[in-house]
């Protein structure tokens, strides 16, 4: 893991696809909070759960999306008993790998300022997290709601996407007023990138413009 800010971390990349021009990945973040260190989304990484030790553990951890499930999970609420949340019509998938501590189906605030948005559409338990750091910037956490391919803003559809619940989503998210967008898996980019309200604004008219349709393909 490393810095992006002083109280934001991104875990080391996960190339999920075997291929030979392999651009896809996935990104975990670890939030530094006054409470405790609270970890969104997939970390993987045997590495990264030592910088998470030597970082004071995680007090709970937080998946936008079923396909952030994965065996690293119950390793990391096994090591830190960490409380595991995700949205209640995620907690099917999800209990494959790991059993949830709590759900959750609509919008909640933990801690007085870590914001639980209900954002269906990608998938039907798909969530946002709204966090407005005291050290100045606002960060949302969107998995893959809305996302990077190369230059490109996107939407994405996979088998069991709801088009209308996405778009009432993204909508959603012209609401919001980020200055740090963080997306769990994205092509050919980085998984985090800043923006100014106009810039976020016309993010989402490109991903409603130009959605992805994955729903016969693997995903991206």
């Amino acid at each position: 893991m490393k810095p992006l800010y002083d109280d934001l971390w991104i875990s080391t990349p996960e190339f999920p696809v075997e291929d030979a021009v392999n651009d896809l990945m996935m990104h975990g973040f670890m939030l530094r909070h006054p409470r405790g260190n609270l970890l969104i989304g997939r970390v993987e990484n045997p590495l990264d759960h030592e910088v998470l030790a030597d970082a004071g553990g995680v007090i709970r951890h937080y998946l936008t999306h079923w396909h952030e499930s994965a065996p690293g999970a119950a390793i990391i609420q096994q090591r830190f008993n960490s409380a595991l949340y995700c949205h209640n019509r995620s907690l099917g998938p999800i209990s494959r790998f790991v059993e949830p501590d709590d759900t959750f189906s609509q919008q909640e605030t933990h801690f007085g300022d870590f914001h639980l948005l209900p954002t269906p559409g990608h998938t039907p338990g798909s969530c946002s997290f709204l966090y407005h750091s005291p050290l100045g910037l606002t960060y949302l956490f969107v998995g893959d709601t809305i996302t990077r391919s190369h230059e490109r803003w996107i939407s994405v559809l996979v088998p069991d996407s709801n088009p209308a619940e996405l778009k009432k989503s993204l909508e959603f998210f012209r609401t919001l007023r980020p200055d740090v967008v963080l997306m769990s898996t994205t092509r050919g980019h980085l998984s985090w990138k800043k923006v100014t309200l106009q810039s976020w604004l016309a993010a989402i008219d490109e991903a409603e413009q130009q959605p992805l349709d994955l729903r016969q393909q693997p995903l991206f």
